[in-house]
């Protein structure tokens, strides 16, 4: 159904969208008390795929810990290439969400710990590693969790136009994503993005969970906005999860 409505974009296959599931399971918490509803991981090629992470390195610190690279922040390696058995050519990471989860684990709205995850801030990737995990671990014991409105990765996925991935959101949240969070009953909603908040606006409502929307990280801004913005994570993730 999904291929029928975005005829124009790459469609990740099946054994990349198993692969993103696991990682998001991975990480998910006993108890949701907040999700962050973003739009979708970034579309991963079969070749990208075959690539693995080293379990050597993530031995120490996390066990059965999936392994096979996709572009996913939940993924170790995306962003990482020495973690990975080849490297990846473009392999940028998502910077920007590892501001959010720093954020949100953050006790402190005037000290967000971003120097901890990016490498402009850490540059020894041992250490810069480690802190990545910890902060995924706090999120997850806190009850913070990151699921995708889309089962598909959108971005890198060709030219696609508006109405395909407003008509992929509504398929998704139908047959998948609603059930999701029913089922983890959140406090609050944290939706990553107005396109994604503009599109299930009205299916937010009708499911009756508190939701917010905050503008994509990386939409255009002064740096002071966007700080209000990882500083709004903060407050309402620290508001929730106490």
């Amino acid at each position: 159904m999904i291929q029928q409505t975005a005829p124009n974009t790459k469609i990740d296959s099946l054994e990349v969208v198993k692969q993103v599931e696991e990682y998001r399971q991975f990480w998910r918490p006993n108890k949701t008390i907040v999700v962050l509803l973003a739009e979708s991981h970034v579309y991963t090629n079969d070749d990208n795929h075959k690539v693995k992470l080293n379990k050597f390195i993530l031995g120490s610190m996390l066990s059965n810990y999936p392994l096979r690279f996709v572009r996913f922040v939940y993924c170790l390696g995306y962003g990482e290439n020495d973690l990975l058995n080849r490297r990846i050519n473009r392999n940028p990471g998502t910077w920007q969400f590892w501001k959010i989860f720093s954020s949100c684990v953050s006790e402190d709205e005037d000290n967000l710990g971003f120097h901890k995850v990016l490498k402009t801030g850490t540059r020894s990737f041992v250490i810069r590693l480690h802190n990545k995990v910890e902060v995924l671990k706090k999120l997850r014991k806190e009850g913070v969790w990151l699921l995708d409105a889309s089962v598909v990765g959108l971005y890198g996925s060709g030219k696609k136009d508006p109405r395909s991935i407003e008509k992929i959101l509504e398929v998704c949240w139908k047959y998948h994503i609603k059930d999701i969070i029913l089922e983890a009953s959140p406090k609050h909603i944290l939706v990553i993005g107005k396109g994604v908040g503009d599109i299930l606006h009205y299916k937010l409502h009708r499911i009756d969970i508190p939701f917010s929307v905050i503008p994509q990280p990386q939409a255009r801004g002064n740096s002071e906005w966007q700080l209000e913005n990882y500083k709004t994570y903060q407050r309402i993730c620290a508001a929730n999860c106490e």
